[in-house]
């Protein structure tokens, strides 16, 4: 064997990029090959191993390392599908030698995945008794001491004491969850040893049932003692906590709630911030955060609770273009939950969006605004020339509007035409015009088609001829997989178009060349 493979940084190199190539899902080629690596010699032993396990080492695997009369699983599986290590004797310093010489090489520890409402899934749980019995083995140091990233949920005082354990000063990235319905005691206390426990945390999420006051302002005197901070989710932040985190030059990505009725002293700097996330109640709270901001984000997205009309939107809309760099923003999403009164509906039109159409770099757009958007096919043509490398837009998915479209086929193609990048368009259009002709050949549509437009969503598109439609659409959409619609057949007022569109997609498919 060549004599600089026995040098270990050449040979960290080589085994980080076996993970690196291997192109199957769950990585399975990797695995095996630096098993086998482990296996091979004494040479590549020890670090074949800390790729492997810092890459698929988990908890449950270490546990499993150990001998097999001392732990075993439960025949009957649990509600999330996973079958859960159980305790079968007493754990001996043997045994917790063994297992302390795979956790030595853990760096990543997922116990929230356990809980189905987070939607994912473990082959395999483990019993607290026997993670409390692990923790209680060496009390001077921590479970894991390499670990650098930590997800855990809080059910009650035993799962405070647990994490307590596992909590190492190498920690980088931290996910909380507190699910805890009556309360915990020393929640509020640990929250607060964060800081001082991991010094070194660069991300940290805390999402909550219910987050108390009491909980809220223990995370922000958190937040106010973590100085290397890159990505930030969390809970209601209150406008002294922003003016802190907005001069660490280390964040990156912020995702928060509005403190009600928050008032901004000062120009927030967020000088290096790149993805903002915002819930505000009042989304004048969220107009007067941005343009407070001096920044180059890359992703925004506001959402709010409360109607807001044209003229709050074409206010915010005015501050975003002056606040946020034009040749940084990538993807805008603002979305407003609250469907106003008919008798209060107001409408945005093409100039009310000027100020969007600056940041000509936008990928994605998302516009769910509670108010209507006028768009004839010249706004249509504006947009499609201000936004030419738009890959995903859409606008009003959510919102019937008493106002009818006023885009036709025509501002359709203006989009397709100008926007060779579109993965995914949302607009009503009016198909009266293809509806009207009897000539089928659309000879107005040239040689246009759209070779990457994947998903279509007409929203409340009104239709009267699912065959002229569907015509139309498959001849100049040959790459859609799905043409989407919101009437809802259950409501007697829609039933008549969502029948009909459901005949148009079944067409739709059908002729595709």
């Amino acid at each position: 064997m060549s004599r600089c493979l026995f040098i270990s940084e050449i040979q960290l190199s080589i085994f980080q990029w076996i993970f690196v190539l291997d192109a199957s899902h769950e990585k399975h080629v990797a695995q095996a090959t630096l098993a086998a690596l482990a296996r091979t010699c004494t040479a590549f032993h020890h670090i074949a191993l800390d790729v492997l396990w810092q890459q698929f080492g988990t908890i449950a695997r270490a546990i499993q390392c150990m001998p097999h009369d001392l732990w075993g699983g439960d025949a009957i599986k649990s509600e999330s599908g996973c079958i859960c290590l159980k305790l079968h004797r007493h754990l001996t310093k043997d045994d917790w030698n063994i297992f302390r010489r795979y956790a030595l090489r853990i760096r990543h520890l997922s116990l929230a995945t356990q809980d189905v409402r987070r939607g994912k899934k473990l082959m395999v749980d483990i019993d607290d008794e026997l993670l409390a019995r692990l923790a209680s083995m060496d009390a001077t140091q921590p479970l894991l001491p390499n670990l650098t990233s930590l997800e855990w949920i809080i059910y009650d005082e035993r799962d405070l004491r647990l994490i307590r354990r596992i909590m190492t000063k190498s920690l980088t990235s931290l996910f909380l969850e507190v699910w805890a319905i009556s309360p915990v005691p020393d929640l509020l206390q640990f929250i607060s040893s964060i800081a001082p426990t991991c010094p070194s945390l660069r991300k940290l999420t805390v999402h909550s049932v219910a987050l108390s006051s009491h909980l809220r302002q223990s995370v922000s005197q958190t937040l106010c003692h973590l100085h290397h901070l890159t990505t930030i989710h969390c809970g209601i932040l209150d406008a002294e906590v922003l003016n802190h985190l907005s001069r660490l030059p280390s964040l990156l990505e912020l995702k928060l709630a509005l403190q009600p009725n928050a008032e901004f002293q000062n120009e927030l700097l967020f000088e290096q911030l790149q993805v903002l996330d915002v819930h505000a109640q009042d989304i004048s709270s969220a107009v007067d955060l941005v343009s407070r901001m001096r920044n180059k984000l890359t992703n925004l997205s506001i959402f709010s609770d409360d109607h807001a009309g044209a003229s709050v939107l074409a206010q915010l809309f005015r501050r975003l273009s002056t606040s946020v760099s034009h040749y940084s923003l990538r993807r805008l999403q603002i979305m407003v939950a609250e469907r106003p009164p008919h008798d209060l509906f107001s409408v945005l039109k093409l100039e009310d969006l000027y100020p969007l159409l600056s940041f000509n770099r936008l990928t994605h757009v998302l516009l769910d605004i509670g108010c209507g958007i006028s768009l004839d096919d010249v706004a249509a043509l504006e947009l499609a020339q201000a936004w030419p490398n738009i890959m995903q837009l859409v606008l009003n998915k959510f919102l019937e509007t008493p106002l009818p479209s006023s885009i036709s086929p025509i501002g359709l193609l203006c989009f397709l035409k100008h926007c060779p990048n579109l993965l995914e368009l949302t607009l009503e259009i009016d198909f009266s015009f293809i509806e009207e002709q009897d000539d089928q050949s659309h000879y107005w549509v040239g040689d246009t088609t759209h070779q990457h437009l994947s998903i279509f969503d007409v929203t409340y598109s009104k239709i009267h001829d699912a065959a002229k439609v569907a015509a139309f659409l498959s001849g100049v959409l040959p790459r859609t997989v799905h043409v989407h619609y919101s009437w809802i057949h259950a409501l007697d007022d829609q039933r008549e178009y969502a029948e009909r569109w459901n005949e148009a997609s079944r067409l739709f498919m059908r002729m595709k060349r």
